[in-house]
């Protein structure tokens, strides 16, 4: 996240939605004591957490008062289409835990097929809440809504190929024109991974909720069409 309490606003730092990027550029502007930024121990959960990640019921929990001031605050986010973003998650997730698996040298079926085995056998909700390593797969909805209500006050679809977001996140902030340069893109095409019923049913079923949300919203519906 970046928060700044001079100009009251919050930015949630939804993964793989080029939050690393745009928080780059907001960085000036951050003036909370603490830098949401790295793996840090949570004693309220007895764990270690992601803070550069963190989920609405994490920060209620870790930062009690800072939350308090969603209700008051402008705060954006960004969302993306389910399917780009957990190839996206796929792809950030081999890169960084598992480096000797030579992705960029398999074939398109191989690399479905390596997708097709992570979901059967690594991927498990319980993993995706208690394990850092694996909060890229969170489901947006998790950065979304709380109690019942939708925290961020402005929810700015990605629009896969485009970056009118970037621009639309500043705006929604109030702030100048600034630089969004492009930080962290995915390494390898996983596209064919889409092909996969398994994966697909994988998408669809566990962010079910994403979906949702994205459907019951004009602007956000785009992001819940299948891809080709």
């Amino acid at each position: 996240m970046i928060v700044s309490h001079r100009h009251g606003f919050i930015f949630f730092h939804n993964p793989k939605c080029a939050g690393t990027s745009f928080r780059e550029t907001l960085a000036p502007y951050h003036d909370d004591p603490f830098t949401f930024w790295g793996i840090y121990n949570a004693p309220y959960f007895h764990n270690m957490i992601d803070h550069t990640h963190l989920r609405l019921w994490e920060m209620q929990a870790q930062f009690p008062a800072l939350f308090d001031k969603t209700a008051n605050y402008n705060s954006i986010i960004f969302v993306r289409s389910p399917y780009a973003r957990f190839l996206s998650a796929m792809n950030e997730h081999l890169k960084k835990f598992q480096p000797q698996i030579d992705v960029a040298g398999m074939s398109p079926d191989q690399r479905r097929g390596l997708v097709e085995e992570f979901i059967a056998k690594v991927l498990h909700v319980s993993r995706i809440i208690t394990d850092w390593r694996f909060i890229h797969f969170s489901p947006q909805n998790w950065y979304l809504t709380f109690g019942g209500r939708t925290v961020p006050r402005h929810v700015i679809p990605m629009i896969e190929g485009g970056d009118g977001f970037a621009q639309a996140g500043l705006d929604a902030l109030g702030l100048p024109d600034l630089a969004v340069p492009r930080h962290n893109p995915s390494p390898v095409d996983l596209s064919a991974a889409l092909s996969s019923k398994p994966v697909r049913d994988h998408i669809e079923t566990f962010y079910a909720e994403d979906f949702a949300f994205f459907r019951a919203d004009p602007a956000l519906a785009p992001l819940a069409v299948p891809p080709p």
